[in-house]
């Protein structure tokens, strides 16, 4: 069974529009989120930027659309050749200068957490034009005639709490709101939240790039403040979305007994993902009685040696265990299975769907091995992938899968995925 996700608003440019409004600057938003992609007008959608009359566009995007973020660029340089143009995003932090060499209408890509570094780029920009911005600027690389300048290194932000909570208002929440209760939920309207970024670990397919691997906090407190903004603009349900969100166990306990003494009122799903080996009884018990009730773990695959090879730091005896122990409390416990890991093979599949009818989750989300730009997987793999175009990359499409493991083949992965999903 796959679970069909809830359009939610995108809360990296998000943040990145409150931390512009903080610094003085007017922003507008011009929101895809609602669109087919593929199928919307990219001559209407640069004349409706253009019609704002920005002084510097962002664009954001993930290698899935990064040619479209490609197209939409194009269409504007066309209508406003002037107009800088900045992305960022995982795919423009994990290649900033290839992204700028296939596509020479966008003038600077954002390396890592952009709220600050997009911020520093413009107010350089705007206040002594391009010969201002300085060479070696922090977590941004930019054109300078046809040089290729700025420092690569991504910059993550260490004090979450002083990030301005997202720029919400810069969107059509009512229409967020109403899109939400088509979706199965316990509550109605659902929207989402960052309480935590980055995460430690270091599995071989994931990309961390706009993220990285340093887990960083806010505080219950801070989350909970939020969390009050969002019931007063009428959302009920939330969906929570990070990397690793029961990393700090004692830090997850104190929101949960901090939400309970607001008396919010409010359900959780733990969209994100979250570690079997970060659970335990008390912390599960902990989080039901706050409101969550969803649960998704990242399990990716039933074969203690996928699971080695692939750096994920849990065995299957661990996935049993957090399964079954939070169906016992009465979680709705979704996993996540990733096809045709590295090391997998048909032997390792079957142990993943043995696994899955013995815990009997309530929902499987599935998708195939795809080895993203900022994964160890895709450095691994990097020289045999150069030709590929990027609209190839998309995880659950196993029509034409970019990488196949081992002895299987594109029949099997398509076998595999059907019998995750049943």
């Amino acid at each position: 069974m796959d679970v069909p996700t809830i359009p939610m608003l995108p809360l990296g440019p998000a943040y990145i529009a409150a931390s512009l409004e903080e610094a003085g600057f007017e922003v507008k938003v011009v929101d895809l989120t609602f669109s087919i992609e593929g199928r919307y007008d990219v001559g209407r959608v640069a004349k409706a930027i253009v019609n704002l009359e920005p002084g510097v566009v962002g664009i954001s995007s993930f290698t899935s659309t990064i040619t479209s973020a490609y197209k939409i660029a194009n269409a504007v340089k066309k209508e406003a050749k002037d107009l800088p143009i900045v992305i960022g995003g995982p795919h423009a932090s994990a290649l900033p200068h290839r992204t700028l060499e296939e596509c020479p209408a966008i003038d600077a890509a954002i390396i890592g957490e952009g709220e600050y570094a997009f911020r520093d780029f413009i107010r350089h920009l705007f206040e002594k034009g391009r010969q201002g911005v300085p060479a070696d600027l922090k977590g941004v690389v930019f054109r300078r005639g046809s040089q290729l300048l700025g420092d690569p290194k991504p910059v993550y932000i260490e004090e979450l709490d002083r990030l301005p909570f997202p720029a919400r208002h810069l969107f059509n929440l009512k229409k967020y709101a109403e899109s939400s209760t088509y979706f199965d939920a316990k509550q109605v309207p659902v929207t989402s939240i960052v309480t935590s970024r980055g995460c430690p670990y270091a599995c071989l397919y994931c990309s961390r790039t706009s993220s990285g691997h340093r887990f960083r906090v806010r505080s219950p407190e801070n989350v909970v403040r939020e969390l009050e903004w969002l019931k007063k603009a009428g959302f009920n349900e939330i969906q929570i979305v990070d990397d690793d969100f029961t990393e700090d166990r004692e830090r997850v306990l104190e929101l949960c007994r901090l939400i309970k003494a607001k008396d919010l009122d409010m359900s959780f799903n733990l969209l994100g993902g979250i570690r079997v080996d970060k659970v335990d009884e008390e912390l599960l018990s902990t989080m039901y009685d706050a409101g969550c009730y969803v649960i998704h773990f990242g399990v990716e695959s039933g074969d203690d040696q996928v699971l080695k090879y692939n750096r994920k730091g849990v065995t299957s005896k661990q996935i049993k265990n957090a399964i079954h122990l939070a169906k016992r409390i009465g979680y709705k416990v979704i996993v996540y299975v990733i096809v045709g890991l590295p090391g997998s093979s048909i032997e390792s599949e079957k142990r993943t769907i043995n696994l899955l009818k013995e815990c009997e989750p309530d929902a499987t989300r599935v998708s195939i091995c795809t080895p993203y730009p900022g994964s160890a997987l895709w450095e691994m793999m990097k020289d045999r992938l150069e030709d590929v175009a990027w609209e190839r990359y998309n995880e659950s499409d196993v029509s034409n899968p970019i990488y196949i493991s081992g002895d299987q083949t594109k029949a099997q992965l398509q076998l595999w995925m059907d019998m995750v999903k049943r």
